[in-house]
């Protein structure tokens, strides 16, 4: 790793810049002067939450062998990996966790018998387990893609802290001169006083961390600093988003029904229509022979000039650069809420951005547009079909969507799906569309993990409080147990009954899933975005379902395993593991506890499901399962280090809800 140390010669020497961190702060004193200082405030931050992701990862996964390992336990508890060189790798444990996750606090020791030292980046960790011989499997060159993913998270997660800093001390200075002391008390007055405030927008943004187990969670490729500012949600940011109008002979289209999106975004832009018509007129075009499909900004400007220069010379493609959408950006980076007044139920805009976000180029393929639509007509009978669960889960439709189809055959395969990938689009249902009153309060999950801006609390523990006033519970941690039922009670229905019914399983991981409380209490969940969802065809063929989803598409499989693991990794394992552990991190509480409460309502959900004779052999097999002693954990880290995005690594991890089976009836 090259080393670029600061002028200033008060700083210690282990005090240096990588390259990536020396290019942010670059920019950040070109252009940014007055966050310089929180910059460098936040780069032991940055590195540190990287170096949490990584060394877990290493040790998870097994890419360390566990017999390497020793956790060592005295007035605190220390883990030390023994490296074949006889090095020791040496670092306190704050507290461990299930699925083999803990908390590591201090610095990374690396120990010989004469000598001790300190890791003060995590790639220094990757290079000394390179040098280790302990990732062989890894080509030269996949590792040194790997290295340069996590220099450029690392300094971009201390990018992000300081972008939220900088907020929060605004929003702080708001907050007190109207006495309010939560996040949740600012939402609702918020709400009262601003008719385009959209709390769901607001919870988004203030996810910072990213992915809580991803050592990429803050990776971002193909993207310089400015960008990272003008366009992530970290610093709340409000993309203008911009049109393509394509031949209809070049545009693929699908919807859940007469409406495309052209259709569908005519209704919603007052002016749009008249906008395009005058705009293709100018031109000598009619409008009726396009139709649009929304472009992500930084798209517009970086790729499609390039990308279909052709076809806009051709007039095939016309670029419209004199209507945008005023939009805010949401978690996922490309999938973006229009600003709009309330219950003006303007669909989300999913769109194509041809940049490295974690694992994955971020562009939208046309099995997700053409699936979506199917799948949401599928699952829209299906909650009729069970009553709605009870009003407290629902799948959020993907209305329409649009993407380019090239007509040339003389191209390859990949040829034609970066075509067709980079100018696409998806309109999804509005997730607050769902909010009944003005009692409740919309947040993404991944938001109960984050740092309330004004109390500093984990969001999740000011809604724990605010159920134990209402339910007049004294004590936290009760409130924390009843809190995991509820939100249990609310969820766990719906996602099961969907795999083990109807062979539907959703991917229900934190940013997926759009969670609803009312007085701290979770009364619904809705679940968004179907690309990582798996479907066992014979389950849906059973219940009276047929559909036929795009060629190759990942979603179907005729494994019953990848059904199973779906549920347990992104729900059980994403979703509840990483809420216990908050939780748990914040008011001591048993962890066992909290699981317990899941697992109550888990099994009560099969024995419903078991009373039905069509179904009980296989709800009976997909319950052993999900108690079964080990379970597979998705290998994030080792997927990177093979280069193979398209094929998940499992590794064994033991299975928190294990123990009670059997237990509780």
């Amino acid at each position: 790793m090259g080393v670029i140390h600061t002028e200033n010669g008060r700083m210690a020497q282990n005090e240096f810049l990588d390259e990536e961190e020396a290019k942010t702060l670059a920019y950040i004193k070109n252009e940014h002067p007055e966050l310089e200082a929180d910059y460098l405030l936040n780069r032991q931050a940055g590195r540190r939450g990287i170096f949490q992701r990584l060394i877990q990862a290493l040790i998870r996964e097994r890419i360390i062998n566990e017999e390497s390992v020793a956790w060592l336990e005295g007035v605190s508890t220390t883990i030390c990996v023994k490296l074949p060189s006889g090095k020791e790798l040496k670092a306190n444990v704050k507290k461990r966790h299930s699925l083999g996750r803990f908390d590591i606090e201090g610095d990374i020791e690396i120990c010989t018998a004469d000598t001790t030292s300190i890791l003060f980046h995590p790639v220094e960790l990757l290079e000394l387990i390179r040098q280790e011989g302990l990732i062989e499997e890894a080509a030269e060159k996949q590792f040194q893609r790997f290295k340069l993913e996590i220099q450029n998270g690392v300094a971009n997660l201390a990018l992000a802290l300081t972008g939220a800093a900088r907020r929060k001390e605004e929003l702080i200075t708001k907050a007190k001169l109207d006495q309010i002391e939560t996040s949740l008390e600012w939402v609702v007055k918020k709400r009262k006083d601003n008719e385009h405030f959209s709390p769901l927008v607001f919870y988004e943004q203030w996810v910072v961390d990213g992915h809580p187990l991803h050592p990429g969670a803050k990776t971002k490729f193909g993207i310089d600093t400015g960008e990272v500012i003008q366009y992530s949600p970290e610093w709340g940011a409000a993309p203008q988003v911009a049109l393509a109008a394509v031949s209809k002979d070049y545009c693929q289209t699908i919807s859940i029904d007469a409406q495309t999106i052209t259709t569908l975004l005519y209704q919603e832009y007052d002016g749009l229509q008249s906008a395009i018509e005058k705009h293709l007129h100018e031109k000598g075009l009619q409008a009726e022979e396009y139709e649009l499909i929304p472009v992500h900004p930084w798209q517009f400007d970086h790729t499609l000039n390039t990308l279909y220069k052709k076809e806009i010379e051709q007039k095939k493609v016309i670029l419209i650069s004199d209507f945008r959408i005023p939009t805010q950006s949401l978690v996922s980076f490309r999938s973006l809420a229009p600003i709009q007044s309330k219950g003006q139920k303007k669909h989300h805009i999913k769109t194509a951005v041809n940049v490295q976000t974690t694992s994955a180029i971020r562009t939208v393929s046309p099995n997700s547009v053409e699936n979506g639509p199917i799948l949401s007509k599928i699952l829209s009978d299906i909650q009729e079909k069970e009553n709605h669960f009870g009003g407290s889960f629902v799948v959020l439709q993907e209305r329409a969507g649009s993407y380019f189809q090239p007509l040339c055959q003389d191209m390859t395969e990949d040829e034609r799906w970066t075509l067709q990938a980079n100018l696409a689009s998806i309109l999804r249902e509005n997730p607050e569309n769902h909010v009944k009153n003005e009692g409740e309060i919309p947040m993404a999950a991944a938001s109960l993990l984050a740092e309330s801006p004004i109390s500093g609390k984990a969001i999740a523990i000011e809604l724990i409080e605010e159920l134990a006033k209402s339910l007049h519970v004294s004590d936290l941690r009760e409130a924390a147990s009843l809190f995991i039922y509820k939100y249990a009670r609310m969820s766990l229905p719906g996602f099961l009954t969907l795999m083990v019914r109807y062979g539907i399983s959703l991917e229900g991981h934190m940013q997926n899933s759009v969670s609803v409380f009312r007085h701290g209490e979770p009364v619904r969940i809705l679940l968004r975005d179907f690309g990582g969802i798996r479907i066992l065809p014979r389950r849906l063929k059973k219940e009276g379902f047929q559909a036929e989803f795009y060629p190759g598409s990942s979603i179907v499989t005729e494994k019953v395993e990848q059904l199973r693991n779906i549920i347990s990794y992104s729900v059980m394992q994403n979703h509840f593991a990483e809420l216990i552990t908050c939780i748990v991190r914040n008011l001591g509480i048993d962890e066992k506890k909290l699981w317990k409460e899941v697992v109550t309502v888990c099994k009560n959900v099969f024995t419903e499901l078991k009373k039905d004779p069509a179904i009980a052999k296989q709800a009976a097999a997909d319950e052993q399962a999900l108690f079964q002693p080990l379970i597979e954990l998705k290998a994030l880290t080792t997927m990177r280090l093979r280069g193979d995005v398209t094929v998940y690594p499992y590794a064994k991890v033991p299975n928190p809800m294990a123990v009670w089976e059997g237990e509780i009836l």
